[in-house]
């Protein structure tokens, strides 16, 4: 079913971001009864925000509802966030689904669609915006994400020394909470020690230029830690770029293009969270919002799995 997944959810990629030049798609076309969602993430840098997006609108299609996509062409441009909350708060939509890496700006941002009585559904996060009414968070626990990384690496090669590397995003929980995790389960493991960090900004070629910087600095480095997907690409160009055969690269999201490096030996492996589930699940919260359904518990977690060489085959095509 996996499989399955992964290649639906490649071929709705293709679709779905046919339109993105102008970072901003929706469903004109469609019938103008139906009810709209407004699904807003930080930028369209990761194909993570991809899939998520194939799988919101995959589910919205079979409950009957339009969805307008915008993101900023950045993913610091707060800004530009907030002024598609704003005109999605004008065009009057049903609820809007919103994630960006600011807490400030995701706070600014719901206060404005709770003013205008619009439910709010943060999507790729399990972190509580304090003093705003969200209806829920759907997304995998970052924080535990960060510990599975240190785990892996101090269980499947105990007898290794790792010198750590660590490629961070821009400022934020989302950084705070993937970097945080694996400093505080790192503790449990003698064989890991962060040598050297250095931001990336959640960028494939920043990556690729920090890792180059970091190693050349300390060649003791031999993993890199990617606080997502596209930073632990980066690394492993650089890696390829220097010849290094023996350097581990890890990331966090789990996108078919790393699950493909993956299988090549490329990339050593990422935590899988189900980005395509996550679209899903927001959009049936929404369903749910709008329909003025109550529920227990507002944190709705998808969860995760490190993903290698032994066990890439299940979540590949």
């Amino acid at each position: 079913m996996k499989k399955n997944l992964i290649k639906r959810t490649l071929s709705l990629i293709a679709i779905s971001t046919m339109g993105f030049g102008l970072v901003s798609c929706g469903t004109s076309g469609e019938s103008s009864d139906k009810k709209s969602i407004a699904f807003i993430p930080p930028t369209m840098v990761s194909s993570f925000y991809e899939q998520t997006i194939a799988g919101a609108k995959e589910k919205a299609e079979e409950l009957g509802y339009e969805v307008s996509v915008t993101a900023p062409q950045k993913e610091d441009d707060y800004e530009g966030l907030l002024k598609n909350v704003e005109d999605s708060i004008t065009k009057g939509v049903s609820a809007i689904a919103i994630c960006t890496t600011d807490d400030k700006t995701m706070a600014v941002a719901v206060e404005k669609a709770n003013a205008a009585n619009i439910p709010v559904i943060i999507f790729n996060s399990q972190s509580e915006v304090e003093g705003t009414d969200v209806y829920s968070y759907v997304g995998y626990d970052q924080r535990k994400a960060g510990e599975s990384v240190a785990e892996y690496l101090g269980t499947k090669y105990k007898d290794t020394k790792f010198k750590v590397g660590v490629l961070e995003g821009l400022p934020g929980v989302f950084t705070e909470n993937r970097e945080g995790g694996f400093l505080e389960k790192m503790k449990e493991y003698s064989n890991i020690e962060i040598v050297a960090t250095q931001a990336a900004n959640w960028e494939r070629e920043k990556g690729m230029n920090a890792a180059t910087n970091m190693y050349q600095a300390n060649s003791s480095i031999n993993v890199f830690y990617g606080l997502s997907d596209e930073m632990a690409l980066g690394a492993a160009q650089a890696c390829k770029s220097l010849a290094l055969t023996d350097v581990l690269t890890i990331g966090i999201d789990g996108n078919p293009n790393t699950l493909s490096d993956i299988a090549d030996g490329i990339c050593t492996a990422s935590v899988y969270t189900n980005p395509h589930k996550i679209g899903e699940e927001t959009i049936v919260d929404c369903d749910k919002a709008i329909n003025g359904e109550e529920i227990e518990n507002k944190m709705h977690e998808i969860e995760t799995i490190i993903v290698d060489k032994e066990n890439v085959s299940e979540y590949l095509k």
